[in-house]
């Protein structure tokens, strides 16, 4: 894309994003400085309509962006400057707070709401960055433990474990033994080749009830991740559709729906945009990133808004809000 096209576009999605309304090209020329004619701004948009960045929902309205004119729009606009005041407030806010991080992260989630306007999702550590301080297995009924984890931080888990045949107490014992060595002192992330390799130094029998217990280990590492929803008031002043009020409430509603659409992004930032986000016609964006703790990534904060949200601050804001998390718990 040329760059007085590319000028043109992000102009319309700014002014369209400001108003909700199609745009114009009199009100381009009169946001730029582009020294053309109105009919050369006609024709760049009848060029970015033909080309699938625009939209004209009717004939003799202006131009609205389409997911594809959105996606160019964040991925080729810088994020905003904050004020000094929205600055001061992140800062006075980490700066302050020295509770437990349930509490953080429960309130960081509301600070997102009130700085952004959109409601927020917080989705904590889990225990990917703890490391594990002891193991305990209980035995509930013959085929079943209750696994129990206890890291260093303090934090317990505990995992009901379903194993392919019978155990005795001994054996119970015995892998209790087994597991302790493998995963204390370490994260689970650490632990996850040695608990791959010990099944083929026991004998077959064990083999296969270790291999139960790794299983359940792993996965109270995604069940212990805390989730913190803030800001479903501003639902209705946000999208006019009440349908599509309902589809966002039920979406925050969903934990493990959000588990996976927030906190399954990796490491950074993430901007996902109707499509990306697996359904077409969808009027939502969420732009989230990661915070971590002693260098590892550990969990993702987010704000959710239709596809006209105001992505250059909101980018601004969340990352700016992530790395206050993170100086946060690293001090």
């Amino acid at each position: 894309m040329d760059d007085r096209k590319a000028t043109v576009l992000r102009a319309l999605v700014d002014e369209h994003i400001r108003t909700g309304q199609p745009v114009s090209s009199r009100v381009i020329l009169e946001n730029t400085d582009l020294q053309v004619s109105s009919a050369t701004v006609r024709n760049d948009l009848a060029a970015l309509e033909s080309e699938g960045y625009l939209v004209q929902p009717h004939t003799s309205a202006g131009r609205i962006p389409s997911d594809k004119g959105f996606r160019f729009y964040v991925d080729f606009s810088d994020p905003a400057n904050l004020r000094a005041k929205t600055r001061d407030r992140i800062d006075q806010f980490f700066a302050s707070f020295h509770s437990e991080l349930r509490t953080l992260l429960r309130q960081t989630s509301e600070l997102l709401t009130d700085l952004t306007a959109y409601p927020a999702v917080v989705i904590g550590p889990g225990l990917q960055s703890e490391k594990i301080h002891g193991v305990q297995l209980v035995q509930i009924e013959s085929r079943v433990l209750m696994m129990v984890l206890v890291t260093e931080a303090g934090r317990v888990t505990q995992e009901l474990v379903r194993l392919p045949k019978p155990l005795d107490h001994a054996q119970v014992v015995e892998l209790e033994g087994v597991l302790s060595r493998t995963v204390v002192g370490e994260t689970l992330d650490d632990a996850r080749a040695p608990l791959a390799e010990v099944p083929t130094k026991l004998p077959v029998s064990d083999a296969e009830l270790f291999a139960a217990l790794s299983e359940a280990a792993m996965r109270s590492q995604d069940e212990s991740r805390e989730l913190f929803v803030g800001g479903t008031s501003h639902l209705a002043e946000l999208w006019e559709d009440i349908t599509k009020v309902h589809f966002v409430l039920e979406l925050l509603e969903r934990e493990s729906e959000l588990l996976e659409l927030v906190g399954s992004q990796g490491q950074g930032t993430s901007v996902q945009i109707g499509p990306d986000l697996g359904r077409t016609e969808l009027d939502l964006a969420v732009v989230s990133t990661s915070f971590g703790v002693d260098e590892r990534q550990a969990g993702r904060v987010a704000v959710l808004g239709p596809m006209r949200m105001d992505y250059r601050r909101t980018i601004r804001v969340v990352e700016e809000v992530g790395d206050g998390l993170t100086e946060n718990l690293n001090s």
